[in-house]
């Protein structure tokens, strides 16, 4: 089974779909494209708003895209993408920040240099027992990952990496991220205004091999036990 660990489609977040109906019509081409599962993963910026205000807001997104859900569509689960700074230390709510149902919590690092603040927040939700995904691992630097790594975090990478003749170097880094176990999911997290993603899924399908294939979908499967589907 294919779970996306980084479908950034509700509508009005950063990168997020244009409206509810581009945002059912991406979801849709998920589903043909071969995507049994997906995370709505939202952008959280603890510095523009509380997690009551962003939850209540995510709420409502949901209703207006329940009006719209197509019949065939991936199973769907709830989750975000949190931005990573030292206000997350202070939060006593970080758990309803988590994929619904799990431990699991989906980190969008600043870009630019990291600094030791930023690994000690990320320190300080495993100490609690998150478990901490990093999500767009390909955009970072790669000795940044390879930081992470050392310290036993885990990825995600965007499906897009995978393609064009531009991003042959970072392909083969991402596939040994793979067989390393150090990238343990992949999220669509395309342009809002793509049209081809059902061609650009069969190319990354194609690019990882059925082995890899499987190996995703297992390390999806695991960090996603318990979560709470939210389609019927």
């Amino acid at each position: 089974m294919f779970i996306d660990l980084g479908g950034n489609l509700l509508p009005a977040f950063a990168e997020g779909s244009r409206d509810v109906k581009a945002c059912a019509e991406r979801i849709s081409a998920l589903y043909n494209a071969g995507v049994d599962a997906a995370v709505l993963t939202p952008r959280y910026y603890p510095a523009k708003r509380s997690v009551e205000d962003f939850l209540n807001f995510r709420e409502s997104m949901l209703l207006s895209l329940s009006y719209h859900m197509p019949d065939l569509c991936p199973a769907l689960y709830l989750g975000c993408e949190v931005y990573v700074d030292e206000r997350l230390k202070y939060i006593p709510t970080i758990d309803e920040l988590t994929v619904l149902g799990t431990r699991t919590l989906i980190a969008y690092m600043p870009e630019g240099e990291w600094d030791g603040s930023l690994i000690d927040t990320l320190e300080t939700l495993r100490a609690v027992g998150i478990e901490v995904l990093i999500a767009h691992i390909d955009r970072y630097p790669e000795s940044y990952a390879e930081d992470l790594f050392k310290c036993g975090y885990r990825a995600i990478a965007d499906a897009s990496a995978f393609i064009g003749m531009a991003n042959l170097r970072r392909r083969k880094k991402l596939l040994s991220w793979i067989d390393e176990g150090h990238v343990a999911g992949i999220g669509t997290g395309f342009d809002p205004d793509e049209k081809r993603v059902e061609e650009i899924m069969a190319k990354v399908f194609d690019i990882l091999g059925e082995e890899r294939v499987e190996k995703i979908a297992e390390s999806s499967a695991r960090l996603l036990a318990g979560a709470v589907q939210i389609t019927n």
